[in-house]
């Protein structure tokens, strides 16, 4: 398919409606005094997130180095007198292999960037652009499918999922396999940590003893949280699976509902064209390949997602002409295939 260049407004001219009296624009700016209310009151949460975040990277890694310590100081010398050596050096690599993937994850989502349009160079970016690209006039540059403006970071995030507060961090291209392994070995980590409380501790829940306040408090407490943080990490690790195996992120699965409404209301399908199949996806997200793939995807790497972001695999669309010619059925196709309708 040849590519176009997309039309886009000069830069530093805005494409808002000039100011009209009836409307309440005072300021000639196109925004009404309500709207101007608005953004100023969602600018200030901008913000106040900007301050939080760094709060919360720290309570995370705080409440993680709590619960080894809970578990060097109070676990290993029962497993160790309950169980031998042998048992407690098991227990204490396998907690070791846990919080080294955790952090190493936690890092490397939080302190590498996601990708954005201002890291590419602008000429890059023109010769990839086709008329299905929209224009961010925050960045000045086109905006490539699946890519947003974050109002936090205020940059256009190539193939972004969401912002993370816990990360201070967009999810985006480069670092979402980092975001969800954070979560996979979270979710393993705190099913250990409150199994082993459960099992390895009997004084766990012997609330009546006086050893209790001295040593079984804080115990019970890490098992409690470690149970809680479970069932939260449990729900949000599942749905990240489940967006990866059908090729999608946590925005474009909201505009993704809508397209398949539409196209239901009108006696029609949409066909997501990023998604490549379930093991095609979860080896794209996780940058896999190869006969050991489904165990590599989870293992520590530094290694820089292959791909630039901003031009992403899609299906192959002369499979949809063929179901198209044996099915009869009429395909009507979005700008540069984003958007298929069977």
């Amino acid at each position: 398919m040849p590519r176009q260049r997309s039309s886009h407004p000069a830069a530093g001219v805005s494409a808002a409606p000039a100011g009209d009296g009836a409307t309440g624009d005072a300021d000639g700016d196109g925004y009404t005094w309500g709207e101007r209310a608005s953004l100023w009151f969602l600018n200030c949460i901008d913000k106040s997130v900007k301050f939080i975040e760094p709060l919360l990277i720290v309570l995370a890694i705080g409440l993680i180095s709590l619960d080894v310590y809970t578990f060097f100081k109070f676990v290993i010398p029962e497993v160790t007198e309950r169980r031998g050596s042998a048992v407690t050096v098991l227990h204490s690599v396998w907690a070791l292999w846990l919080l080294f993937n955790v952090f190493f994850n936690q890092f490397h989502c939080a302190f590498s960037s996601p990708g954005t349009t201002l890291e590419v160079h602008e000429q890059a970016l023109q010769l990839a652009m086709t008329y299905d690209w929209r224009w961010c006039r925050k960045c000045n540059r086109g905006k490539p499918p699946l890519t947003h403006h974050c109002s936090i970071c205020n940059k256009c995030v190539l193939k972004m999922d969401h912002h993370c507060v816990w990360m201070a961090n967009c999810i985006g291209f480069f670092n979402y396999r980092h975001f969800v392994l954070f979560l996979f070995w979270m979710w393993v980590g705190s099913l250990y940590s409150a199994l082993v409380y459960l099992c390895e501790y009997p004084l766990l829940f012997k609330l009546e003893s006086r050893e209790w306040d001295r040593r079984g408090f804080l115990p019970f407490f890490m098992f409690i949280l470690s149970a809680s943080i479970w069932l939260g990490i449990s729900a949000l690790f599942w749905w990240h699976v489940w967006l990866i195996l059908t090729g999608q992120g946590t925005i474009d699965y909201l505009d993704n509902t809508q397209k398949v409404a539409d196209a239901k209301a009108h006696g029609r399908q949409w066909v997501n064209p990023y998604h490549l199949g379930a093991i095609a996806n979860w080896q794209e997200t996780f940058d896999v390949r190869g006969r050991w793939w489904w165990l590599a995807w989870m293992l520590p790497t530094r290694r820089r997602k292959l791909g630039n972001g901003y031009v992403l695999p899609q299906i192959d669309l002369s499979i949809l002409d063929k179901a198209e010619s044996a099915s009869g059925h009429q395909t009507q196709r979005g700008a540069g295939g984003s958007s298929n309708y069977v």
